[in-house]
């Protein structure tokens, strides 16, 4: 404790730190010898798969299942585990035990990283954090269990469910269905087993503790909810439900997709096309083989992601919601967004605004540097946009150029990846440390300036 307080680091270089220190250390790990089947060290790819593994992305430029050994895959589902706890866990252990004295900053960037505003709460929601976490991995693991075991008997059955299990509620993408030549979950989507189980762990995973606390004290009384969970709840629902009737539209009668699919399957993969982008990389079917408004729509829902103090990135979805809100009370002639009874804090909508104009500024920055040093690959646009946002929103989805190619993370050239890298990290640390900036306290203004008109529009 002694050395940290010595140094007097900010709360955001501490998250800041300790994501690279497991980054740091999983790339180590990942080196060893030991820890790919051809005993070869690559330091790139264990680099990639440890940042990929940690912010819970799933992008990956070597096959999970087939590069890296057990001992590999083992560390991967470590780092994949820290990652989608981590941040939420070092920020409130932070503020129990560096700090005796918390500013009531403080306590309001606690109440929305982790859903508490006293430290007795904090101490309570890391406990309950880590209840619901390895309960709901253990029965999602015993469900896909019953159809992975019957295909790839008992070891590789199991260890296939746990890590499958994990990676789901954690919103990361990395599966090992590369042992039987395999994209992702594309062989079982007609199996609703499979389906339903990994969707219902990215959403637990992805609408934050706090509000899934919400739901098993409140049970089914919407009004008795706090505001934040009514508001991320609401959104997470029409997202779920208008994506799903949009990939219908788009993909019904898509032969690439899934056209030739029976009315069940189309059903069943519809609702995983609208789940797993926000943010987890599974797919039953390839992303590029999606309608082109199927992949805008994908992009749109990656770029969105899932709700604050959960497992999910993007700009989540309560960020969403106060943007929307504002723009239908300006146009509204409203000079206050509210929504099911309550104000937005004041604070809110420049805050939400600064994140989406962060990730939007970075999408078009990097996608364009990535276009220019793959210029020569053939890649087009839409793939890179998509690889981009899939980094950024921490997702893992990749759309490839063609059936051999499913994926083209690992087609890109060293410096994209590394650009990758560079957004993944973004995309996992870039939310609590704008909500940390936020949070400290304002700076008295000494100056009042005379306010004047600019036309906007």
């Amino acid at each position: 404790m002694a050395p940290i307080k010595k140094l007097k680091l900010p709360p955001a270089a501490i998250i800041a730190i300790s994501v690279l220190g497991v980054i740091a250390v999983g790339t180590a790990l990942l080196c060893i010898p030991a820890a790919s089947n051809d005993g070869q060290v690559d330091f790139l790819a264990a680099f990639f798969t440890a940042t990929s593994a940690t912010c819970v992305t799933g992008l990956s430029a070597v096959d999970t299942a087939t590069h890296w050994s057990y001992f590999g895959q083992a560390v991967i589902l470590v780092l994949m585990q820290i990652g989608g706890l981590g941040l939420i866990t070092i920020l409130s252990v932070f503020f129990m035990y560096v700090q005796k004295h918390t500013s009531l900053s403080q306590r309001k960037l606690v109440m929305q990283s982790a859903g508490s505003v006293n430290l007795e709460g904090i101490k309570k929601l890391i406990k309950y954090i880590l209840i619901v976490t390895f309960t709901c991995e253990f029965i999602g693991a015993v469900l896909l269990s019953t159809s992975f075991v019957p295909v790839m008997g008992w070891g590789r059955g199991i260890w296939q469910s746990v890590f499958t299990g994990v990676s789901a509620f954690c919103n990361c993408g990395f599966t090992l269905t590369g042992w039987y030549g395999q994209d992702s979950l594309n062989a079982y989507i007609s199996d609703p087993v499979v389906s339903l189980t990994v969707c219902a762990l990215i959403v637990i995973g992805g609408i934050g503790f706090f509000v899934w606390g919400d739901v098993i004290k409140n049970g089914i009384h919407f009004r008795r909810y706090s505001f934040h969970s009514k508001v991320a709840l609401s959104t997470t629902a029409c997202l779920i439900i208008a994506g799903w009737a949009l990939f219908m539209a788009f993909e019904w009668n898509n032969p690439a997709s899934i056209g030739n699919e029976s009315v069940g399957t189309k059903i069943l993969a519809t609702l995983v096309m609208s789940i797993c982008p926000r943010t987890a990389g599974f797919n039953t079917v390839s992303s590029g083989t999606l309608s082109s408004a199927g992949g805008m729509l994908t992009i749109v829902l990656m770029f969105i992601g899932g709700s604050p103090g959960s497992t999910a990135g993007g700009i989540k979805t309560t960020t969403l919601a106060v943007l929307v809100m504002s723009v239908i009370s300006t146009a509204r002639r409203r000079t206050e967004s509210h929504l099911f009874g309550r104000r937005f804090d004041d604070d809110a909508l420049p805050q939400a605004g600064t994140v989406f104009s962060i990730y939007i500024t970075a999408v078009i920055i990097c996608s364009m540097i990535i276009c220019a040093i793959e210029a020569q690959s053939g890649f087009t646009s839409h793939q890179i946009v998509f690889e981009v946002v899939s980094a950024i929103g921490t997702v893992g989805l990749s759309c490839g150029p063609d059936a051999v190619n499913p994926t083209l993370t690992g087609l890109l050239m060293p410096a994209s990846q590394l650009i990758l890298i560079f957004l993944m990290f973004l995309g996992r640390v870039g939310g609590f440390t704008l909500i940390l900036v936020f949070s400290n306290e304002r700076q008295p203004v000494t100056i009042s300036r005379v306010p004047d008109n600019v036309i906007i529009g």
